[in-house]
């Protein structure tokens, strides 16, 4: 991986910039002088957006291979956030290896993840970084490193995640594609469909409470990162009361209203039997996906990279929490 460096050097296309992740995602990477340019299919919306920030824009649908190819000129790195993942991944990583600029997006469905380890050999031939999931994975992913350092050969991991806040059209629509890829634990090193979903209690801090196992990505993506060979994954809403009930909005949404923050909890078994747990409580609601996505492409601008299929632990390390904005650990 190459040395970090301290001023951005490249340049990012931002795909999907329109839409509330989107908004929030443009205004936070010009926040932090990044340079780039968005790109999406409403021109009436780019426009407007693109002469606020005062940055070009691109016209085109993700199909568009010379929209794509035009776009991507003279970028070091695409941040693809047009959801649902499962009708844009492939065509947006595609572009990317033709183009030879690092891909990254902020999807959760389990099966983009696979996509990219598919395209492992084709990011490394292309000398590019295939990272998929720089949102919430950009804690969670290194948390389970973390956690897993702490016991001398991991064999057994668990994530339990509570999210606080509401959802977008966009993430709805992924949601679909969550729980359309099965009941998927690894076992054995070997990804398993469980035929329902068992649940499990884990204490975040107010009790215990139940969990229902759901595949957010980390059978593949921490896999990756740790080689951990048993891996379970639990999720959990907080309470409509505990959430916050700021409405969606476009242009400037508010984000980070609810009185609860989300919360992860990681918990690893070693080989002796030892039992670790770590949990990581960030803001509630997409502000988390929006820092941590800058955050990680940010790092990618500025020379440091490693090609091929990586996850942000397996990019970054556990030192990529130390990086993330307003995220705080917890060891016990």
């Amino acid at each position: 991986m190459k040395n970090l460096q301290t001023i951005p050097q490249g340049k990012l296309l931002i795909y999907g910039a329109t839409g509330y992740t989107g908004t929030l995602i443009v205004h936070e990477a010009a926040r932090r002088g990044i340079d780039f340019e968005i790109a999406g299919r409403s021109e009436d919306k780019l426009a407007v957006l693109a002469a606020e920030l005062n940055v070009p824009y691109h016209v085109f649908h993700v199909g568009d291979i010379e929209g794509w190819k035009a776009s991507l000129e003279g970028k070091t790195a695409l941040l693809n956030i047009a959801g649902p993942f499962s009708e844009t991944a492939e065509q947006a990583m595609e572009a990317a290896i033709k183009s030879k600029v690092h891909y990254f997006d902020i999807t959760a469905e389990v099966d983009i993840y696979r996509l990219a380890e598919s395209k492992d050999a084709a990011a490394k031939a292309a000398g590019i970084m295939l990272l998929s999931g720089a949102g919430l994975f950009a804690t969670y992913d290194p948390l389970i490193v973390h956690t897993a350092k702490r016991v001398k050969n991991p064999v057994a991991l668990r994530a339990a995640f509570k999210y606080s806040g509401g959802f977008t059209p966009g993430s709805v629509a992924s949601s679909g594609n969550i729980i359309n890829a099965g009941f998927l634990v690894r076992k054995n090193g070997e990804l398993r469909k469980l035929t329902e979903a068992p649940s499990a209690a884990f204490d975040l801090g107010d009790g215990p409470e139940d969990f229902s196992l759901m595949p957010l990505g980390a059978v593949v993506i921490s896999y990756k990162s740790t080689g951990i060979p048993d891996i379970e994954e639990y999720f959990a809403m907080a309470a409509p009361a505990e959430a916050g009930t700021e409405p969606f909005k476009e242009g400037h949404p508010v984000a980070g209203s609810g009185t609860q923050r989300s919360k992860i909890l990681v918990e690893v078994t070693g080989d002796d039997g030892t039992v670790v747990r770590s949990m990581a409580d960030t803001q509630d609601g997409y502000m988390p996906t929006v820092t941590s996505a800058v955050e990680v492409v940010n790092h990618a601008l500025n020379g440091s990279f490693k090609i091929g299929f990586q996850s942000p632990a397996s990019a970054y390390g556990a030192e990529l929490l130390t990086s993330l904005h307003d995220v705080n650990i917890t060891d016990f």
